[in-house]
């Protein structure tokens, strides 16, 4: 199955072809959500919430352009759209309070190591990074889906780089 007949499946509401989208989109997506959240619990709830809305959404896709980009775009904006409402309440981290809720997020020395060095990056880098990390994409295809030329993405990803470098000691 390619992506183009997938596509028309899913607006019959073909779950086979909502399968095959998923797994085709599904890094990048999750990429783009927690790059700008910064929680993996509830990036799976953006996650689903963005499929959803994909879903809701199919009809007004156009035929001939990146699916991926438009899929990455609606992810994106569901993200800030959580991120803002998120921002003013004042939720318990639970990977800070670990004596509250024991053995709740286990996670890797990596994962954790991985997260102080995003942590330094602003949003927009931070998303860049893992689009280009995580789902391997081209600086050109952020730039599109960013709305930012290739070079500007580049540079950014460049200066993304020496930062983390710079703060965890690597050359």
């Amino acid at each position: 199955m390619n992506i183009d007949l997938a596509i028309e499946r899913l607006k019959d509401r073909d779950e086979e072809a909502f399968e095959y989208i998923y797994n085709e989109t599904k890094d990048a997506v999750y990429a783009m959500i927690l790059s700008i959240i910064r929680d993996r619990f509830l990036a799976e709830d953006v996650m689903q919430d963005t499929y959803m809305k994909a879903l809701q959404s199919i009809y007004q896709f156009e035929k001939g352009k990146s699916f991926k980009n438009w899929i990455l775009s609606i992810a994106r904006n569901q993200a800030i759209d959580y991120y803002r409402k998120r921002k003013n309440l004042d939720l318990v981290d639970i990977t800070e309070n670990e004596f509250i809720f024991p053995h709740q997020n286990p996670r890797t020395s990596l994962q954790l190591e991985m997260d102080e060095l995003l942590d330094i990056l602003t949003i927009e880098e931070r998303q860049i990074v893992t689009l280009k990390i995580v789902d391997n994409m081209k600086h050109k295809d952020i730039a599109k889906l960013l709305n930012k030329k290739a070079g500007t993405v580049m540079w950014i990803y460049n200066q993304a780089i020496k930062k983390m470098q710079k703060k965890g000691g690597v050359k």
